[in-house]
């Protein structure tokens, strides 16, 4: 028995009233949420990320050659160099397992003074923050620990500390627990980053102490920076478009490359709204999704097209409709295949990952979603659509 072909024109107008539904959907979320949630990449600024953490050691040293301490995997190490060369030594965790007994570690090194502020902390707690690795001086350095004691600091809390520098982005990252936060700071006329940095910190320090909190990440962009790459990002996504519609005209005919191109910018589009109704941060990585996923749907696109064109020598008889479905469905298979392989490999990344990668995961599993149902669906519908409209233009002339 032949296998039934897939209805895929028959529901052009249902699929066409869907995806209108959803784009409008996202439409109204860009408007409704005040636009984009821009990142520090496309938004000139100050971004941290700040984690409220008790200071349980203080470490200074007051010997003659320099001294520096550094942290990796809940290891401490402290290197001191002189004219003789340099020494090296560490204190893993799992000798030294809690801050009192990392304190009287260090306190055997000549010149090194470590004092335990809470000796019940956990050295595998302790935090590598922005500065890392510390140069250690006659003033003491504080070593932060995470919280563990289940205290924890609302986010409203730290919008609060931050409130008097203006307009303020704050975001929690991770678990409550974690007491990971990421502000985001606009710049004025004459800031820097060093300026910036140092406002952030005295209003935290105000409300958490000067020990409280640790910096993880500081980062920061500058208004011609961020121009440059908002420009450059639409240019890139414009360019990779226009590529596409002169790649797809040569190998197969117009009507074939006007659906491609339509059904990419549907795609965009369609991830764009999903990007505005959950308010991700649209960064350098979403731009990398979209281009990734404008492939990624090009290429799903082009195999059923291949297929269209070898089917329209071999169905000749056959109406336009027919032969379309009939391409659907032989590529069904590999297109489910392709998809939900993809899917697979991305998912671990949306569920386990965090900060930007995730996100890009996530844009990825969407994209490869609405790819799939555009090749199937919207590209082929059109494809429909202005083939006839092509075909019947042409008759029109031949009867004049």
């Amino acid at each position: 028995m032949a296998k039934k072909n897939l209805p895929v024109i028959k529901v052009r107008f249902i699929a066409l009233t869907v995806s209108i539904v959803l784009l409008l959907v996202g439409m109204f979320s860009i408007f409704f949420n005040g636009g984009f949630n821009t990142g520090i990449d496309f938004e000139s600024g100050l971004s941290q990320r700040i984690q409220i953490a008790p200071v349980g050691l203080e470490v200074s040293y007051d010997g003659d050659a320099s001294a520096t301490l550094a942290l990796d995997n809940s290891t401490i190490t402290i290197t001191t160099r002189d004219d003789s060369g340099a020494e090296v030594k560490s204190f893993p965790s799992s000798t030294y397992a809690t801050a009192s007994e990392l304190a009287d570690g260090l306190n055997a090194l000549d010149g090194v003074t470590a004092t335990a502020v809470d000796g019940s902390l956990k050295t595998a707690d302790i935090l590598s923050g922005y500065g890392f690795p510390a140069t250690l001086s006659s003033d003491k350095t504080s070593l932060n620990f995470e919280n563990s004691t289940g205290d924890t600091v609302s986010i409203d809390e730290v919008r609060e500390a931050l409130s008097a520098l203006g307009n303020v982005q704050v975001q929690t990252v991770g678990s409550d627990a974690s007491q990971v936060f990421q502000v985001r700071l606009s710049t004025n006329d004459g800031d820097t980053q060093a300026s910036m940095e140092e406002a952030v910190s005295e209003n935290l320090a105000n409300t958490f102490t000067d020990e409280g909190f640790v910096v993880l990440e500081s980062n920061f962009i500058g208004p011609k920076y961020s121009q440059t790459l908002v420009s450059g990002s639409i240019l890139a996504v414009l360019i990779a478009m226009v590529l596409i519609l002169l790649y797809v005209w040569i190998r197969f005919r117009i009507a074939y490359a006007l659906s491609s191109i339509i059904a990419l910018t549907h795609d965009v589009l369609m991830l764009l709204g999903f990007i505005a109704l959950f308010k991700f941060e649209v960064s350098s990585t979403t731009i990398a999704a979209v281009l990734t996923i404008i492939g990624y749907s090009l290429n799903a696109t082009i195999v059923i097209f291949d297929r269209v064109r070898e089917n329209s020598e071999l169905m000749k008889n056959k109406p336009m409709q027919e032969v379309i479905e009939h391409s659907v469905t032989q590529t069904l298979s590999r297109t489910i295949l392709s998809s939900l392989t993809t899917v697979l490999a991305v998912l671990p990344l949306a569920i386990l990952a965090t900060g930007s990668i995730q996100l890009f995961a996530i844009e990825m599993i969407f994209g490869i979603v609405i790819g799939t149902y555009s090749s199937n669906f919207i590209a082929p519908s059109f494809l429909y659509w202005i083939s006839n409209g092509l075909a019947n233009k042409k008759k029109k002339k031949a009867i004049k």
